[in-house]
């Protein structure tokens, strides 16, 4: 298939105002093969292409929303003022345990949110609240091949508790608890469920990695540094790098786990995954709040490793702010994530977006440290590509690239004047001037409607579903307790670390 996107503008760096008038883009399979001149761009335009008005319309890269958890779709609005310790606590006691067309709708749905608001891709960091099998597995995917949005998915497990065991040292057990594992504490036990779950992730990868002519692809997502021993981490690239896939895991997201890393490995999270031999192009960590030191932001540039910035889950949680502007001049690629609608609450890249641009002038006194317009859009295009590991591939508008792209009517309202590009994109845009989305050289926004899926019927039975789930009642005593004991657990370790330890 063929589109040519006609006498539209794009946007371009090193234009005057970010801004190239009046081009074409011409879009040949899954690839842009050329942008330029209108009148030179016709002269290799096969005669059926499909061809899209561009008048009035800017042409950007899609943004790529390098961590989500579609499963918390049901879940959003709900849960304010925790950290995110008792967070964890009342949604894995209140969530109920999902069928696979349960994780077919919250994925549709975090779809849906995302394709209408410009964003075209996304690291699904998918969590099930029963045991792994294949049917919810495919389910996620099944919803991303059914949509046409560029989707990696990688499901979430783990072998270890530090904070448990950290726990218990400082007198608090919450063995039982909710946060615990939901496992046997057999060390044995857990090494035979974690390689069962690893077999049934290397069958699926099997089956759906590269799928969609390359679209979906299959990650795997061990769950976070103080959730995991150095096999059960080491095992999981291993058999990532068997299908050229990737890692995503949750990295120092507050300073809870930081303390519990520290206390039980002896040093940092980074340091350790370094001298292990843990890092590199193909680790995506969200959050990496809790990364302060030199030695360590130069280990992280230095392995390629990638670390997400999912600015809103992280201010809503209380859990600290990425040291992005550090992350950035130490060279590292940094890329933007909404994370699950729990904890957001919603799956917009442009706000994002707009969050990562704004929130670090607090930082400093000197703006030149301040992110910039293009810095953020550039975290949630070409980082998000680097976390896909399509770096050189996507994220960009220039010949060759994957073909996912967003026109956006610059006749909205939030759009004019169109002054600046970047600055527009950055700090005006939500995605309501979003008119047309490309994904891999598909339209699966047309005119501002989703052309592959009954959007309505999907929300609809969405909307059903939601009564079943424990969530919508009050948490029992059981969940109360388990709350009332992390809260404990918590409220001292942030006395400690506030004390320098």
């Amino acid at each position: 298939m063929s589109i040519l996107i006609d006498h539209c503008d794009v946007l371009d760096p090193t234009a005057p105002r970010s801004t190239r008038a009046n081009q074409s883009i011409l879009i040949v399979g899954a690839r842009i093969q050329a942008i330029g001149a209108p009148d030179e761009v016709a002269l290799i335009t096969p005669p059926d292409a499909l061809r899209v008005d561009g008048r009035h319309m800017l042409a950007t890269p899609g943004l790529i929303s390098a961590h989500t958890h579609s499963a918390e779709n049901f879940l959003r609005g709900y849960a304010e003022r925790m950290p995110l310790e008792p967070w964890l606590v009342w949604m894995i006691g209140q969530c109920g345990e999902y069928t696979a067309r349960d994780h077919y709708l919250a994925a549709m749905m975090s779809s849906i949110e995302m394709l209408l608001s410009g964003c075209t891709g996304l690291i699904d960091h998918y969590w099930h609240s029963g045991p792994w099998n294949r049917e919810v597995l495919d389910a996620g995917m099944l919803a991303y091949r059914d949509i046409g949005i560029r989707a990696t998915v990688a499901p979430l497990y783990d072998d270890s508790d530090f904070v448990v065991a950290t726990a218990a040292k400082l007198g608090f057990d919450i063995s039982q608890s909710r946060y615990s594992l939901r496992q046997s504490p057999d060390p044995a036990i857990r090494h035979g469920v974690l390689l069962n779950n690893l077999a049934i992730f290397d069958d699926w990868m099997g089956a759906w990695h590269g799928q969609a002519n390359g679209r979906l692809q299959t990650f795997l997502g061990p769950a976070a540094g103080q959730l995991l021993t150095a096999d059960c981490l080491r095992r999981s690239l291993d058999q990532a790098r068997k299908y050229g896939a990737g890692i995503q895991m949750h990295c120092l997201e507050t300073r809870v786990q930081d303390y519990c890393i520290r206390q039980t490995r002896g040093c940092t999270q980074i340091e350790w995954m370094d001298k292990e031999g843990l890092l590199g192009p193909d680790v995506t960590l969200p959050h990496s709040v809790w990364i302060r030191s030199e030695a360590d932001l130069d280990r992280l540039a230095r392995s390629g490793a990638v670390p997400v910035h999912n600015p809103a889950a992280n201010l809503k949680l209380g859990s600290g702010l990425m040291p992005m502007r550090e992350m950035l001049d130490h060279g590292a690629t940094v890329a933007l994530g909404v994370d699950g609608a729990c904890s957001n609450d919603n799956q917009n890249m442009f706000e994002t977006v707009k969050l990562a641009a704004l929130i670090h002038n607090l930082k400093s006194h000197d703006p030149k440290t301040w992110i910039s317009a293009r810095e953020a859009f550039e975290a949630g295009s070409m980082g998000g590509a680097a976390a896909m590991l399509h770096k050189g591939q996507l994220g960009e508008l220039k010949p060759g690239q994957l073909a996912d792209v967003v026109l956006l009517d610059t006749r909205s309202p939030t759009l004019s004047p169109m002054n600046d590009a970047y600055e527009m994109l950055a700090y005006c845009e939500l995605g309501g001037s979003v008119t047309h989305v490309i994904v891999n050289g598909e339209v699966v926004v047309k005119d501002g409607a989703l052309t592959a899926i009954d959007a309505a019927a999907i929300t609809q039975e969405f909307r059903e579903r939601v009564d079943a789930f424990p969530f919508r009642h009050e948490p029992p005593p059981e969940v109360a307790r388990d709350m009332d004991a992390i809260w404990a657990f918590w409220r001292d370790v942030m006395q400690r670390v506030d004390r320098g330890e």
